[in-house]
């Protein structure tokens, strides 16, 4: 995984909550991904290639989120992690909600 450099010490901080989030949700960091904040937005982001959803916390907050992206146009789905560490959803549903959404999106 890749961080991107030159990040202010709030981007720093939150890339660091990211990456605690990450391990407590079981994820695997070792592959290949980019935590970055993006420029546009201000949201912080930690992308891995091997799942099918990205973490990010947006500007105004701590709070993190899995965000998933359409490949075919520009829609996303957001959902709030905190569901997932408190044994609501595990890793296995989150990535389940995000594969769903995919494979909806290629059948429509």
């Amino acid at each position: 995984m890749n961080i991107t450099q030159n990040l202010c010490s709030n981007a720093l901080r939150k890339v660091a909550l990211l990456i605690t989030k990450a391990s407590d949700l079981g994820m695997d960091i070792s592959g290949y991904g980019e935590a970055a904040e993006n420029q546009n937005s201000g949201n912080v982001y930690l992308w891995l290639e091997d799942y099918p959803f990205t973490l990010y916390i947006d500007l105004g907050s701590d709070k993190v989120y899995a965000n998933w992206s359409s490949s075919l146009d520009e829609r996303e789905e957001s959902i709030d992690t905190a569901i997932v560490t408190k044994g609501f959803m595990s890793l296995a549903d989150l990535t389940q909600w995000a594969d769903k959404l995919t494979d909806a999106e290629v059948q429509a």
